[in-house]
């Protein structure tokens, strides 16, 4: 009986985790994102600097892989091309991908804050360098 009241409190706790901080971060990414794609079309002078990246993840499970590649082509610019499971890495297509480190490091950022929300053990660091 314990065990399950455990369980139940670790899954509200990362439901909390999901919907209420990991929503409002990408409702911020969304917005911020979709705010970008629009400026670029509605002035006359381009900013699309387009590229590919690859993109080691850290996610394991299907479920996590499936997340972050849906979150990723969900947010306006850019698209997951593909995704090798050995070893486990997204090919992402970012309008605005002109510096390959920085838009990897951007993903690098959105994959953890996904993992934090989304695992009950494991989880990895909301910063990077810390644990």
């Amino acid at each position: 009986m314990t065990r399950l009241v455990i369980r139940i409190g670790q899954e509200v706790a990362r439901l909390g985790r999901l919907v209420i901080f990991f929503g409002g971060y990408f409702a911020y990414a969304l917005v911020v994102a979709s705010l970008w794609v629009a400026w670029d079309v509605l002035t006359p002078k381009q900013r699309l600097k387009a590229g590919i990246v690859a993109l080691p993840i850290r996610s394991r499970t299907p479920k996590e892989i499936t997340m972050i590649a849906n979150l990723i082509s969900l947010t306006p610019g850019t698209l997951t091309v593909t995704i090798n499971t050995e070893p486990n890495v997204l090919y992402v297509h970012g309008m605005y991908a002109e510096n390959a480190a920085d838009f990897r490091k951007e993903l690098e950022t959105f994959e953890r804050q996904m993992l934090w929300a989304l695992r009950i053990h494991d989880r990895p660091a909301l910063t990077e360098g810390t644990s």
